[in-house]
Formats: structure tokens, sequence, C-alpha cells
């Protein structure tokens, strides 16, 4: 496989995706401090990031979303059983997430009648990347709370430790201590001489087509899985694989670990996880957007940005501009 421009080093090459340029100070140490902890909350440089129903507080305006944070004072008696969360500062602010009800919800768009509750995925299409971050690291971390709001061991109530980021079993004889868990998933554009591999699941939007992707399974590495998944969604033989980046992606908890990968040849076929695999070169990917045959995922994802990365490279252009000129992203309705 002739080896892709890679020419910044992977740490800036992740955080060209979307939400892993969270350029927080995360502020670790001071997580068992309960006093500074209780001095920061109450300081006026706190700002709280609500989420209601596992929805992120945007303003909404002609020139895209942007991250709206409340201020001390903002909402009244914070939920009790989930306390708010550290989650950092970037200097000039200390960052909190906070889950509200339905009461504080009304309270909090009364007060903010231009913002509304956004599922984050498709707002942060047009997020600032530093914001985007911001909501999708609180997302991540509220979801890991509410799901394992019972000790796995002895099925008591877990309590909140360490600013939200330790959960302890209640029961003294148990004491189990649980952490923050993502699940590894592999990401991969599979290309063959001057062509890329599509995948259609028959779940996705019509026409969606995008990389191909799994889970990791235990006692495999990221590796194998790239190659067990590419040869079980389209019965594709690799030769050659190469790391890329990676990319939180807290829908509802992943951390997605992005490659290209050689196929031995083209031979593939449909299975029951792809119902349609297609080679595509970049011209033909060209015609084939502006023809509305095939619609890519959202520049929001990691799958966009290998197939973009890959395209620019086939062709010289930018893929970002193509889609936008031939109506969008997510079914076209309405998105930029």
């Amino acid at each position: 496989m002739a080896q892709p421009d890679l020419s910044i080093d992977r740490v800036t090459r992740s955080r060209r995706n979307l939400f892993a340029s969270v350029r927080l100070d995360r502020l670790a140490e001071y997580r068992d401090d309960e006093s500074w902890v209780e001095q920061a909350l109450n300081s006026n440089r706190a700002r709280f990031v609500p989420l209601w129903r596992n929805r992120s507080l945007l303003s909404v305006s002609a020139e895209g979303q942007t991250a709206v944070y409340l201020k001390p004072g903002e909402l009244d008696q914070p939920d009790s059983i989930q306390s708010p969360t550290l989650l950092g500062t970037d200097g000039k602010r200390y960052f909190f997430a906070v889950s509200i009800n339905d009461r504080q919800q009304e309270q909090v768009l009364a007060s903010h009648p231009e913002a509304q509750f956004i599922d984050l995925r498709v707002a942060s299409v047009d997020m600032d990347t530093k914001h985007a971050g911001v909501l999708a690291y609180a997302k991540a971390l509220h979801y890991w709370q509410y799901r394992h709001a019972f000790c796995g061991i002895c099925g008591s109530p877990n309590k909140l430790e360490s600013a939200g980021h330790k959960l302890v079993c209640s029961d003294p004889n148990c004491g189990r201590q649980s952490f923050p868990r993502i699940d590894p998933a592999i990401i991969v554009l599979v290309t063959q001489g001057d062509a890329c591999l599509l995948g259609r699941n028959a779940s996705w939007p019509a026409k969606r087509f995008s990389t191909l992707a799994g889970f990791v399974e235990p006692g495999e590495s990221l590796e194998d899985a790239v190659v067990r998944e590419v040869f079980e969604e389209a019965q594709v033989r690799l030769k050659s694989i190469v790391y890329v980046s990676s990319q939180p992606w807290p829908f509802p908890s992943s951390a997605m670990c992005g490659f290209y990968a050689e196929a031995e040849n083209r031979e593939s076929s449909s299975t029951d996880e792809m119902e349609e695999i297609i080679w595509l070169s970049a011209a033909e990917m060209t015609a084939a957007i502006l023809k509305d045959e095939i619609r890519l995922p959202p520049p929001v994802s990691i799958a966009f940005q290998l197939i973009a990365d890959w395209y620019q490279r086939q062709c010289g252009a930018d893929l970002g501009s193509l889609t936008r000129k031939a109506g969008g992203w997510l079914g076209r309705k309405g998105i930029k």
C-alpha cells in the first residue's frame, strides 16, 4: 500500500477530529480535594454545562450553534444525587457538568430564549471545535454515571466521588469502586488502487454510505479488529493497515480508532451487516455525490475525515465543499 501523507504528528492529527479538541486542564489532582471543589463551584469563574434528557444547551442562530454555559445562581438546587461533575479549566473558567430536571429545563429556557436543548450529534456539525469537545466530554461522563447508578457486584446504589469521576458502592461491606469506561472501536477506509470501499447498512438513512467500523472484542488488538470487521462486513481480505488518528465519540461512549487499509483485491460482497458494498474512484465519488446517488456521513465524524483526506490526495479537491454544493449532510434536511 502506498503510504498516505501523514505529515503531522499523531496528536495533531487526532485534534483535527471533532470532539478531540478539549483544550482543558482536567484538574485531576483537585478532584479529591472537597474544599477546593466547593470553592470552585461557588466561584464567579464557575460555568455549568447543563444536560437535559441527554441533550445539550445551545444558542441557535443563522451562523450556527453555540454552547450556552450557565453562571452561578442561574440554576437552583442542582441534582443532589448526580452532583456537579468537574470537567476542568480553560485558564479562565471552571467547567462543571450538571444534570437538570424538567422544571429546571423550563427555568433555563425562560432565561435563555435564544437557546434550545439539542442532540449534540446533530448540532455539532456547525459548532466551534473547543466547545463541541467540552459538551461531548460532559455528555460522556453523565452517560457513564447514569449507566452505573448501582453496584455491579451487590446491587447497592453507587455514590459519586472524586468530583464525579469515581463511583463507590454505598454498602461498606462491598465498597467496589468504578471509573469511567469507554468502548474502543475501529473505523477504517479500505482502498485498492485508485478506489475506496464504502458500505451501506440497511438501518441507515436513505443513500447513506460510509467506511467500515466495529467494536474491538475482548482479547483482540486494534489491528486484528480491523481485519476481522472488514471481512465480516464486506468479505474483503487486507494486505496492509496504517493507523491514522482517533476520535472520542460520546454516542453513547466510544473511542473511534481510525485506520487506512489496503485490500488484496476488489473481491467483495454484501453481508448481513452491509446490504450494499461499492468501490469508487475519486471521479466516481464526485459524480455519485452530485447525482445524489450516495450521501456521506456528516463532517463531525472521523468517517468523513478519513474519506475526505483520501479524496484530497486522489484529486486535490475538497470533499466538504463538494458535499455542501450537493446539498449537505444528514439526509439534506437543512443542515449545511
